[in-house]
């Protein structure tokens, strides 16, 4: 199945980014968000994942106006847990990471730009993915939902997309 765009055919040739600046961190203006937008474009980029958390407000608005497509990814991560989906799978953990698929959902969801929503990043598999999964394409139906983590085998993506070869 191809990812459409107003129907026609849509090939990403996508780049992640972290918000960080060489000199002030992770506190990003807008003439340094342009110059990563412009050095993306120039290479022929036309995508960008928010890896591995939303980006901050202008950056979308700023996709939005410069043709740049988002992966717009929410900031659920579980490295170094043994298992890995620990906490995925842990019902306890699933308002925690609902607050933060929800408010990236709500505050971006009116950006052109985003095409995708990710639910994450190397966080294993659980039944919170499967139900954030579920809210998404309750309140926005129209765009993919992708999960590093999800595979065939499961109701958390739309898009198959493993970070690692699985066997």
């Amino acid at each position: 199945i191809l990812l459409l765009l107003n129907g026609k055919p849509l090939l990403i040739r996508g780049v992640n980014r972290h918000e960080h600046h060489p000199l002030h961190g992770q506190v990003m203006d807008e003439q340094t968000m342009v110059q990563d937008i412009l050095l993306m474009k120039q290479n022929n980029f036309n995508a960008v994942r928010c890896s591995h958390y939303p980006n901050h407000p202008l950056w979308y608005t700023l996709c939005d106006r410069y043709g740049l497509y988002v992966v717009d990814e929410a900031n659920i991560e579980t490295h170094g847990m043994v298992p890995m989906n620990r906490l995925t799978d842990d019902p306890r953990w699933l308002p925690a990471m609902s607050e933060r698929v929800t408010r990236m959902v709500q505050r971006d969801r009116n950006h052109p730009s985003v095409i995708i929503w990710s639910l994450g990043n190397e966080s294993g598999h659980g039944a919170n993915h499967d139900a954030l999964y579920r809210w998404i394409k309750s309140v926005d139906p129209s765009r993919p939902v992708q999960y590093e983590g999800g595979g065939a085998d499961t109701t958390a993506t739309d898009i198959i997309c493993p970070m690692y070869a699985r066997e």
